[in-house]
């Protein structure tokens, strides 16, 4: 296979694998053998071996020397700390974002935002939410910066599909990203790390109440 093709077929192939981690088809803690999805994807081993080796450093597979490949196992202790460690940076975060952000990235986001009407599916409306907060938090500059919370974004993203999503639910949380597109909007950052930590506390107890309910 040429480099270019070789490329292409890693890419989608993680592409592939990983939204059907996010999306539940693969459930946490499922045994990936490297074989039957290649098959199921109609590749060779080889992006399959790569693809899992780079969710694997996104923190969305884990690898035991043993037992192979799996689809990493959410627990209420990371839950704890994937929101502990956001809270830290999230302000970091935020002053940087509010000198870089662009008018068309605003006015990006608030289409967006647009989007996010009540008979919006479950799976779309979480897709929509987190595709505006992309586009407001943007990409930081500083490597180290960009990196963890690249790892930490990637991870929560197994938790965001665990908590239900009831009408008055869906209203707060249109109601934060309003009030966020806002805070940008006025390059506002004590008021955007205000809303930004509400947020994610809001979204750490919904989660974590999701996970202790009996039957879920």
């Amino acid at each position: 296979m040429k480099p270019e093709a070789a490329r292409t077929a890693h890419r989608d192939v993680t592409d592939r694998l990983r939204e059907a981690i996010l999306t539940g088809a693969l459930q946490a803690g499922t045994h990936l053998v490297q074989t039957e999805l290649a098959s199921g994807l109609r590749v060779s081993v080889t992006p399959v071996r790569e693809a899992l080796r780079e969710l694997e450093s996104q923190g969305l597979v884990d690898s035991d020397p043993f037992r192979g490949s799996s689809v990493h196992q959410v627990s209420l202790d990371e839950l704890e700390e994937i929101n502990e460690m956001r809270r830290l940076l999230t302000p970091m975060a935020v002053r940087e974002r509010v000198t870089t952000i662009t008018d068309a990235e605003i006015d990006q986001a608030r289409a967006l935002l647009g989007r996010m009407t009540p008979d919006l599916p479950n799976r779309e409306w979480v897709g929509t939410a987190r595709a505006v907060r992309r586009v407001l938090e943007g990409v930081p500059a500083r490597r180290n910066l960009r990196a963890i919370l690249r790892r930490l974004s990637e991870v929560s993203e197994l938790y965001a599909g665990l908590a239900g999503h009831t009408q008055a639910e869906r209203d707060d949380v249109l109601a934060e990203h309003r009030a966020l597109l806002a805070a940008y909007a006025d390059r506002d950052t004590g008021r955007i790390v205000e809303i930004s930590l509400r947020r994610l506390d809001r979204a750490t107890r919904r989660t974590a109440e999701a996970m202790t309910t009996p039957g879920n």
